[in-house]
């Protein structure tokens, strides 16, 4: 038995796991055999060709591989499912909670950002061109400075509140979904220690098959 925030966990495990069996057999090195033909007979007759194998050193087969990667997904589906089922007898919809509350996060760090603005101006210099006549009547040019003023279009105090509102919605979820991450419980029992390193639980597993 799990509880859910450990299941989470194996799940992530068992991620990481899949993810190097998958690159071993993506390596080129790891599923093809090299050998150097050395033709020495062709030049000089009486002479041995020699085969020599210079293929990269392995651990383990391709075989071996895929046999680990079958494994890691049986183990997957069976927790899947075990925390599926753990979720669906909750009091509440544990995957919508984080998502929502992911978004209630984000909206009231960005409020929180925008009320801390500062209003600002720059002032371009001769930045506008006016016309006007002159005593004769003709159209003269001149110049004039602009000065750009940036200001808040909306009430700080307001958004402000906003903001703390969300945040303490945010952190009561939060309690709830970590209160919840302890509590529930998942019907797995797990083959292997998180806490273990790849290449421990991939000799262990291999050995066992010997």
């Amino acid at each position: 038995m799990l509880t859910l925030k450990e299941a989470f966990r194996h799940q992530k495990f068992l991620g990481e796991l899949q993810t190097v069996c998958q690159n071993y057999l993506g390596s080129e090195s790891f599923f093809t055999k090299k050998v150097e033909k050395h033709l020495r007979a062709k030049v000089l007759p009486g002479q041995t060709d020699e085969d020599v194998d210079i293929s990269e050193p392995r651990r383990y087969t391709v075989q071996q591989v895929i046999d680990f990667c079958r494994l890691l997904m049986d183990e997957e589906e069976k927790l899947a499912s075990a925390v599926h089922k753990a979720k669906s007898e909750m009091a509440f919809d544990l995957d919508t909670a984080v998502i929502v509350n992911r978004s209630r996060r984000e909206l009231a760090d960005r409020l929180r950002r925008e009320t801390s603005f500062e209003a600002t101006h720059s002032l371009r210099r001769n930045g506008g061109t006016g016309y006007v006549l002159d005593k004769d009547g003709k159209p003269t040019t001149f110049s004039y400075d602009i000065d750009v003023v940036t200001t808040l279009d909306f009430d700080r105090n307001q958004v402000k509140a906003q903001a703390q509102k969300l945040f303490a919605e945010a952190e009561k979820v939060s309690l709830e979904i970590d209160r919840a991450l302890l509590a529930e419980v998942v019907d797995y029992e797990p083959k292997f220690d998180p806490n273990d390193i790849v290449q421990n639980v991939l000799d262990d597993f291999l050995a066992k098959r010997k």
